[in-house]
């Protein structure tokens, strides 16, 4: 495992972070994220060498979501970049690739093969709106709910919708 200078890492941070700003709600991007807050938005403290917590909400653009955004935290552990962020989602939802305390499972968040030190928050957010608006079925955290979304779309729709639209958050 490689060490990486915590300077160093802050500065990564940093600078992934507001390149989050370019997938705003106003922005031509195919994926949308609104950055509500990060280890930087206060200018007389820098961010501590202990894990970094962006929040935000994601935008997603499936049938289920496209009316409402969902708040997640990504959160940098002191071996990022070379290890992958956590994702968690932080309000109820019904998911098949997110377990019931809100961590969210996908490909690049799991398997430290399709893990590089150069992936981009970015590049993390499109996935995970990608597997919120097309669960994946190899990555399965919520059985109950994959069972469903594999047997019964139909059924599975109705209440991930009844839950989003009961703990879902605004698109502004």
């Amino acid at each position: 495992m490689s060490k990486i200078d915590q300077n160093q890492r802050v500065k990564r941070a940093y600078s992934l972070t507001a390149q989050l700003k370019n997938i705003g709600p106003t922005s031509n991007a195919k994926t949308k994220f609104i950055l509500e807050s990060t280890p930087f938005d206060n200018e007389d403290e820098s961010p501590s060498s202990g894990d970094l917590t962006i929040v935000g909400r994601l935008l997603p653009n499936s049938d289920i979501y496209k009316q409402g955004s969902i708040r997640i935290h990504i959160i940098l552990g002191q071996e990022f970049p070379f290890k992958a962020p956590k994702v968690f989602v932080r309000q109820p939802i019904y998911h098949p690739n997110i377990e019931r305390d809100g961590k969210v499972c996908t490909n690049l968040l799991v398997n430290s093969e399709a893990w590089t030190p150069t992936t981009t928050l970015v590049q993390i957010i499109e996935e995970v709106t990608n597997i919120i608006d097309n669960p994946c079925t190899d990555q399965i955290q919520h059985t109950e709910a994959a069972s469903l979304y594999n047997t019964n779309k139909t059924e599975y729709n109705r209440i991930a919708s009844e839950m989003f639209k009961q703990h879902g958050l605004p698109r502004n």
